[in-house]
């Protein structure tokens, strides 16, 4: 093994992910001086920005008296080695709240730690006391819909108050979220949206071992096997070794994030752990459709002819990363993000290796559907007996002017890497499209050599770039994610060909899920996993289905399409 053993852990990706939420933002901080002179001049600017066909209404105005609201807050893991109760209150953002929006937060309680928080919330939900506004789970959502304890007209709320910018950012995200919120024709909670596209696979290549072996890259999963074997047999590392493998896999393929096979089963038309459209326009689970039979025997193939490793089935994400660590795999299926890790350490150990991100490729002449989820980071509740539901909506709004409306100087002193973060605020709505579009003016900012327009997060990317550009290898991976080589190269043509295919299942888990469908998982992936190494026969699929059909999967899938009925 090249180098120090590096063991990746569920911490890591988390980091990694926040680090692309809001590379920018400084954690730890939780106060602040008082609010800047740029600062002061959000709500203006955002009302300001508002079309003027009644000029009479302003979204942002302030209250007068200034309005108390409770809310719950969770600190953060970033926050909470120098979080002080005490300190909370004058933070900037909550300064900016009560000095350009006249509205005065109280924490109803400060908690750490999901399941913490978590806990208190049920408490609250149980008992009928929630504060007046509060972020809760899908889950939670679904039992304060059987309630009387929250508002149900958010929706109205939100139509009259949310300014453009807001409702721009929501509209990134589709419809789902909001039909997520729906429960009995009602929108009972404002979704808080994040990049579901971010989750999407990638086809990741040794662009140095084709151009080695003259090869071109693949265009279906023919052509892959054929790489993939060159790359297990002509020694494309040149130690004369017989030492290398086609396809990097773990032992939990079918979890997102390296070392995957979701993007195999999605080259094949097959959607695992996720709900599709069938020709009769039902919701049935893409695990047990006919097109996984063809995608697993693909990768009994892989294995037979020696392109995994023999062991994968023991292996998790960090150990078998250690194959793309040391130089010994050419193929593997995983997130945008993975130049960052572990492909990182490719370059690290070998300068000359060359990683590039790829659309998933077909079997036939369709286009590849890369699999997505919705991704929510949670939902805003308000409680029946507050009167004023659009503080919530002017919150949001707040947000979305310093994110996407303001001035450098004022994103800066927010989300900077000097200010507060984004980790002292509950009220969030992330663009869908947030890190395609760093991608897109980064980009631009290095082609045009100039990075003016660029915000702080952006920057640091464009500075990361252009010092690999000058020789700096340890900066490949921002090359390589937002740069013109990058993962987003490949993420621009998923979105622009509009090839995401998203999970048809957005709702609060059923109640047989909760019961079984961790069982019936566990099922698929033992069955997958002998079928992959051969201990199987894909003949047995018919039987396999059958049997986790028995388990509750037929219940699940009544359960799903009567969700799915309820929101038309």
């Amino acid at each position: 093994m090249v180098g120090k053993k590096k063991v990746i852990t569920v911490s890591i990706i988390l980091v990694i992910t926040m680090m692309l939420a809001a590379c920018s933002s400084k954690s730890g901080e939780s106060s602040s001086p008082a609010v800047s002179a740029t600062a002061t001049e959000v709500v203006a600017t955002a009302t300001a920005a508002e079309p003027t066909a009644e000029p009479s209404f302003d979204p942002m105005a302030s209250y007068s008296p200034q309005i108390n609201a409770s809310i719950d807050f969770q600190i953060n893991d970033a926050l909470a080695d120098k979080f002080k109760e005490a300190d909370w209150p004058n933070n900037l953002w909550n300064k900016s709240y009560r000095e350009q929006l006249g509205i005065n937060l109280n924490a109803a309680w400060f908690c750490k730690g999901t399941d913490l928080c978590n806990q208190k919330k049920s408490i609250a939900i149980a008992s009928g006391s929630i504060p007046d506004i509060m972020s809760v789970s899908i889950e939670q959502l679904a039992t304060l819909s059987k309630s009387t304890s929250i508002r149900t007209d958010l929706k109205e709320a939100y139509d009259k108050y949310a300014t453009k910018l807001t409702k721009d950012i929501m509209a990134e995200a589709g419809q789902a979220p909001w039909d997520s919120a729906t429960f009995g024709g009602k929108v009972l909670a404002i979704p808080s949206v994040d990049s579901s596209i971010d989750t999407a696979t990638f086809l990741w290549v040794r662009q140095d071992w084709l151009t080695k072996l003259n090869l071109q890259m693949p265009k279906n999963t023919d052509e892959l096997y054929t790489v993939m074997k060159a790359f297990k047999e002509k020694d494309p590392d040149g130690n004369g070794k017989a030492d290398t493998f086609g396809l990097m896999l773990n032992k939990d393929f079918l979890s997102p994030g390296l070392g995957e096979a979701i993007g195999v089963f999605n080259g094949f038309h097959a959607y695992p752990q996720t709900w599709v459209r069938d020709a009769a326009g039902k919701l049935a689970y893409g695990s047990v459709q006919p097109e996984m039979k063809t995608a697993l025997t693909y990768l009994n193939k892989l294995y037979k002819d020696g392109l995994l490793e023999k062991d994968f089935g023991a292996k998790d994400s960090a150990k078998a990363s250690e194959l793309a660590a040391s130089g010994r795999v050419g193929v593997q299926y995983g997130a945008m993000w993975n130049a960052m890790y572990p492909l990182q350490q490719t370059k690290d150990n070998n300068p000359a290796s060359d990683w590039l991100a790829h659309k998933i490729i077909s079997s036939d002449d369709k286009p590849a559907n890369p699999q997505i989820k919705l991704n929510i980071r949670n939902y805003y509740v308000v409680n029946k007996n507050y009167e004023h539901p659009e503080a919530l909506i002017k919150l949001l709004n707040f947000w979305s002017q310093i994110y996407r409306g303001s001035t450098p100087e004022v994103y800066n002193s927010f989300l900077g890497p000097d200010g507060p973060s984004q980790h002292n605020t509950n009220f969030q709505e992330w663009p869908a499209k947030k890190n395609l579009l760093a991608h897109t003016n980064v980009v631009a900012a290095v082609n045009s050599k100039d990075p003016s327009k660029l915000n702080t997060e952006e920057k640091g990317y464009y500075d990361n770039i252009l010092s690999f550009k000058g020789g700096e290898n340890k900066n490949a991976q921002y090359e390589k994610v937002f740069g013109e080589t990058g993962s987003f190269t490949a993420m621009e043509d998923y979105d622009k060909n509009n090839l995401f295919a998203l999970d048809q299942f957005y709702g609060a888990p059923t109640t047989t899920m909760k019961s079984r469908l961790d069982t019936i998982k566990k099922k698929e992936m033992e069955f997958y996993t002998k079928v992959i190494m051969g201990a199987e026969s894909i003949d047995n699929f018919d039987a396999f289905v059958a049997n986790i059909n028995k388990l509750g999967l037929t219940d699940i899938t009544t359960e799903v399409n009567e969700w799915d009925a309820s929101k038309k």
